[in-house]
């Protein structure tokens, strides 16, 4: 396994494998695992690796196929979701080191042991069979007590270390025995990257969703109050623009009644405006305005001609063009408008006996 930093102020919890034995923890921290202690009440701690009785949780170790390890593990977990136990069993797969670790547990076992966390107030993020905090050594059987549990690892497995499967699966092999300091520096490696964890599947730590973790509530109430806001702020702005405006108003119309005492509102005032701009021939109304507008409309199109001009006292131009063709007057009238002047025409242009079209048409301020 390769060695990593252990993640800061964690907990390393040992279920016991009897419900007569106590739980066992060892605190970690920057200086690496601490003493044993005999406890279920835990301190505060930061990441939990809990560690399972092997006699419940055996490990089969086997080297790594020649493929993605993705594919190892899947096909490593429907290989053994095929056997004969599978029905009973809840299946974990892992990889560390370039071997490929296994192990099947009853989910009664992974539930009693959940729920057992849950009721001292830990949620852990691995359980590891207790047996794979040895090492792994090569044509050796690897002996370590861990609390009153006796474990053990060969080359090819991880388990509890009782003398019928050490007859079995040791036979043969040179067996040696896990110092303490040793074991301790194991802890801390097992808690940094666990080499196995049985919490896969249906029994994987739920992950945390910014749906469930964000104060939605909270967040719907700020924007609610930032929406209110909004509105008060166009509201006070659209108030102080109608405050504006009628004050603009008035003081428009104190200054029309002036010379217009009988005008009573601005739309009075601009008609005696208008009636008195028009008898000085003067302003948008008068003969000048309109009359120049036309003639420089005119100016670009040398095909138009005036046959009749005439100007009536509400301020309408009224003429007569006449041109070769059609667009040469339609120009004309798309050049008055554009340049904001009202503009009648027939509702057709007809040519006359000379062959000229003729339109009659009235042009006024707007």
């Amino acid at each position: 396994m390769a060695s990593a930093a252990p993640p800061s102020d964690g907990l390393i919890i040992l279920l016991p494998a009897t419900a007569e034995e106590p739980w066992r923890h060892w605190r970690v921290d920057e200086h690496g695992a601490g003493p044993e202690q005999q406890s279920e009440n835990f301190p505060e701690h930061g990441v939990a690796t809990v560690l399972v009785p092997s006699a419940l949780a055996p490990v089969t170790d086997k080297p790594l196929p020649a493929m993605p390890v993705a594919q190892a593990l899947a096909a490593e977990r429907l290989s053994l979701a095929a056997g004969s136990l599978a029905a009973d069993r809840h299946v974990a797969v892992g990889a560390a080191d370039g071997r490929l670790l296994s192990s099947r547990v009853l989910p009664a076992e992974l539930d009693r042991w959940l729920a057992a966390l849950a009721q001292a107030g830990v949620d852990p993020q691995a359980i590891v069979p207790a047996a794979l905090v040895l090492p792994r050594r090569e044509e050796a059987l690897v002996l370590g007590r861990l609390g009153n549990q006796l474990l053990a690892r060969t080359a090819d497995a991880a388990f509890a270390a009782e003398e019928a499967l050490i007859d079995a699966l040791g036979e043969g092999l040179e067996q040696t025995a896990l110092a303490d300091p040793e074991l301790a520096q194991r802890l801390v490696q097992v808690h940094a990257a666990p080499p196995l964890n049985l919490r896969q599947g249906i029994y994987a730590p739920r992950r945390v969703s910014v749906f469930r973790t964000a104060n939605w509530l909270g967040l719907a109430r700020m924007a609610a109050v930032a929406a209110l806001l909004g509105l008060l702020l166009m509201l006070v702005w659209i108030v102080k623009w109608n405050l504006d405006s009628n004050a603009q108003e008035a003081r428009a119309l104190e200054l029309a009644q002036k010379r217009f005492p009988a005008a009573t509102d601005l739309d009075t005032a601009e008609r005696l405006l208008t009636a008195e701009l028009a008898k000085r021939g003067e302003g948008g109304a008068s003969f000048a305005a309109p009359a120049a507008a036309l003639l420089d409309a005119m100016r670009p199109v040398p095909g138009v001609k005036l046959r009749d001009l005439g100007y009536g006292a509400d301020g309408t131009l009224r003429f007569t063009a006449a041109a070769p063709r059609a667009e040469d007057v339609n120009a004309v009238l798309i050049a008055l408008q554009n340049n904001g002047w009202k503009v009648t025409v027939p509702p057709s242009l007809a040519p006359d006996p000379t062959g000229a079209t003729v339109a009659a048409i009235t042009v006024r301020a707007p």
